[in-house]
């Protein structure tokens, strides 16, 4: 299931009470979801919501906003921290402009380095600063830009590829003391 790419994942969860969901979605393998939190809480960005602990060789799931208004910080945060050797990571940002007006981006990370950022309005791009191993998989997918489905026929390839699991509503707690608190 990767309809939540369309609204975010709290949206997706029935968890956005402001309309506006600015938060990010992270697949995780290789650490534990108490490093990922710490993680986050290091770098001013809390989770929100987080699967249960994965097992080892298993991908867990957290989600966390994409800035801190209160403390004025609306710059990206540094995933490649959050990686450590023999970790991975797959962030989804789906919503990087509320007013939708740019695409869902998307970036894998491994072993602290990023191998491929996806802009759901050119996936295949790749550039000197912009790697993009998954670019040679997107193109051959053939997808159409046009389809109304185009950004979760996307999300589906690289979740499919990964073998990123389905959220599960049922399995993800959400801390909405925290959410309320954040805003």
């Amino acid at each position: 299931m990767t309809d939540w790419i369309g609204s975010g994942a709290m949206a997706w969860l029935g968890e956005d009470p402001y309309g506006g969901d600015e938060t990010v979605l992270a697949y995780y393998k290789g650490t534990g979801l108490a490093a990922m939190t710490e993680g986050l809480i290091a770098q001013h960005r809390p989770p929100f919501a987080y699967g249960n602990d994965a097992a080892p060789g298993d991908w867990g799931v957290i989600v966390h906003p994409m800035f801190n208004p209160a403390r004025g910080e609306f710059d990206d945060i540094d995933y490649r921290k959050l990686c450590p050797e023999g970790a991975e990571l797959m962030v989804f940002i789906p919503n990087p402009c509320v007013a939708k007006g740019h695409g869902p981006k998307a970036y894998h990370y491994k072993d602290g380095r990023i191998s491929s950022c996806i802009d759901y309005e050119d996936p295949a791009y790749i550039g000197e600063y912009w790697p993009n191993k998954m670019a040679p998989l997107i193109t051959a997918a053939g997808l159409d830009y046009e389809n109304e489905d185009y950004e979760e026929q996307l999300t589906r390839l690289i979740c499919d590829h990964l073998g990123l699991p389905a959220l599960d509503r049922a399995t993800i707690t959400v801390d909405r003391d925290l959410m309320d608190s954040y805003f």
